[in-house]
């Protein structure tokens, strides 16, 4: 039996979110006794839950009233889940055949797993880097500067590494995220402050922090439609993610990476002022102030939350 729980939050995804869905049916033929899904709806305007409950009448459909993000709506679905493993899917993501018995099974002969997560493929194929170490102040500065094509050019692909094997590591893609339920119940769900973005990457640490390992897994394997939920929200979520990794830096390192990191956060804002400035972009000048200032607004953290 495969005894586990699949959440997948969407909003205004409803196709995509269909499709999830009918993958992971297939490749759990009989879900109504060994797979749990739950699919928490944040406020979606396109007639999701609707849909859902006429195609997928097994399929627990739990809709909020307003869009909470990602962090508060996965965490409703990981409080109304009962099985032992946890798995948080995106609902631009499908799940090829075998993947959930090869999850489930990786982490029932890996007592010292917390967290694991699947091989992840854009649609035509193509491997989509998953699985990597924690971000680090040095790390932000190379992606935002983009050193790392001295010597590769994707930011999210480990140089040398074999993506066939697997591997230890710091954290992964909350685009498909198993978790144990017992690290679950030790650590607790995702931190509500973050509205998207980074939440994963804070689970993991916790998780790793509380001694558990992270793996990742290539026997199974996952269709990940990047972008395909944050795409009509562009600019809610680039503000989302500069909010996010400013909070992260805080909470895990402490006040001066978090001040560099704003630092390296408002050079970026800079340059894009600059550069829409000098393509007479009003629009993309006024939303780079924006960000610009946002940098330097204040975050509702409490004292106990920042690093020492």
């Amino acid at each position: 039996m495969i005894d586990l729980s699949i959440i997948v939050l969407t909003h205004n995804t409803r196709d995509l979110t269909r499709a999830c869905v009918r993958s992971i049916l297939a490749d759990s033929p009989h879900a109504n006794d060994a797979v749990e899904i739950i699919v928490v709806d944040n406020a979606s305007s396109d007639g999701t839950p609707e849909t859902l409950g006429a195609e997928f009448p097994d399929v627990q459909v739990i809709v909020n009233a307003t869009n909470l993000g990602y962090a508060r709506g996965n965490n409703i679905g990981l409080r109304a889940a009962r099985r032992r493993y946890l798995l948080l899917l995106n609902s631009d993501t499908e799940v090829r055949s075998g993947s959930l018995a090869a999850l489930i099974a990786f982490m029932e002969s890996h007592a010292d797993a917390g967290a694991c997560g699947p091989m992840l493929l854009n649609e035509g194929g193509s491997l989509q880097p998953s699985g990597r170490s924690l971000p680090s102040v040095w790390s932000v500065f190379v992606g935002m500067t983009r050193l790392y094509r001295l010597w590769k050019r994707d930011f999210y692909m480990q140089h040398g590494r074999d993506y066939t094997r697997v591997a230890r590591v710091g954290e992964i893609s909350g685009a498909a995220l198993m978790v144990r339920r017992e690290a679950y119940e030790r650590v607790g769900g995702l931190d509500p402050s973050f509205f998207a973005y980074y939440e994963d990457v804070d689970w993991c640490k916790r998780i790793g922090d509380a001694g558990y390992m992270i793996y990742y897994v290539p026997a199974a394997q996952v269709i990940h439609r990047w972008q395909g939920t944050s795409r009509a929200v562009s600019r809610l979520a680039y503000r989302a993610g500069q909010n996010s990794q400013r909070y992260y830096f805080a909470k895990h390192h402490g006040r001066l990476a978090h001040a560099i990191i704003q630092l390296l956060l408002a050079a970026k804002e800079l340059i894009g002022i600059i550069a829409a400035l000098a393509r007479h972009d009003r629009d993309a000048w006024h939303f780079h102030q924006d960000m610009f200032a946002n940098v330097f607004a204040r975050l509702d953290i409490p004292d106990e939350r920042i690093a020492t």
